[in-house]
């Protein structure tokens, strides 16, 4: 598995959190996209970063249908899989996010549509037809569409493997933003399909050993982890780093952000 990346806790609504530091918020109530004008420039180089990286290691392994996971809900996968999409398609890719989280969809947050997965797979409406345009950049979006009574048996099926072949013919990355990993079987059905996994861990806040049986999980499930994102990271609760930061993420052994004493 690559190095861990890290993404701030900081978002746009930095100056509310300041004083409320005690509470925890969730990541995915809202979408922090980076292709917001207003995104603070060190949250979206966060994720620059992270997307030159996990391309780096996708190209290395030939790696196109991406699964995003987390151990738990409220991990900022969600958040992880826009910005990571958002990110590669910055860059000159084609790109397209799709929502399988059919127990609780939030892709939508970023863009609604009226249809999406669930049409495709009950045959509603041809794959082509259900895929759209982000509207504040090159990103191509298919969301969840009607949350269905059996989840993981259309994850399972034939007709999603098909819509999986066909989008990695047509994109150079397929990012799909799937249900956390922990009591659902939905990332092992579909992990089958999939090239590799990336895995949001919110920071100070995830136990361990939850952790840990999440990449286990993955791993026996045969899908490769091509790395972990520690999300909402708090610099000044690292006690092995001699400086602090107030804005930044981390990667490897280095930092990048705005000191802070």
């Amino acid at each position: 598995m690559s190095e861990i990346n890290t993404v701030t806790e900081e978002n746009t609504h930095h100056k509310h959190h300041r004083h409320h530091r005690h509470k925890r918020t969730s990541m995915t109530k809202e979408i922090y996209s980076i292709a917001n004008s207003a995104a603070p420039t060190y949250y979206v180089e966060a994720f620059k970063m992270i997307a030159s990286n996990i391309e780096f290691i996708a190209i290395a392994q030939e790696c196109k249908s991406i699964l995003v996971t987390s151990t738990v809900q409220d991990e900022g996968k969600t958040n992880l899989s826009v910005n990571l999409s958002l990110a590669l398609a910055g860059y000159g890719k084609k790109v397209c996010i799709v929502d399988c989280d059919f127990r609780k969809p939030s892709v939508h947050r970023l863009q609604r549509n009226p249809i999406g997965l669930t049409h495709v797979l009950k045959g509603e409406v041809p794959l082509e037809e259900a895929i759209f345009k982000h509207h504040d950049s090159d990103l191509n979006i298919l969301l969840g569409g009607v949350i269905p009574p059996n989840p993981t048996e259309l994850l399972a099926s034939t007709k999603m493997q098909k819509v999986v072949e066909q989008l990695a013919e047509k994109y150079d990355y397929v990012i799909y933003d799937t249900p956390p990993c922990l009591g659902i079987s939905d990332v092992s059905v579909l992990g089958r399909y999939m090239d590799g996994a990336v895995i949001a861990i919110r920071h100070d806040s995830t136990d361990k050993r939850m952790v840990e049986r999440s990449l286990a999980n993955i791993e026996n499930a045969g899908i490769k982890v091509l790395g972990a994102i520690l999300m909402e990271y708090k610099a000044d609760s690292d006690v092995s780093n001699s400086y602090y930061y107030k804005y930044g993420y981390k990667y490897g052994g280095y930092y990048y952000g705005d000191k802070e004493s």
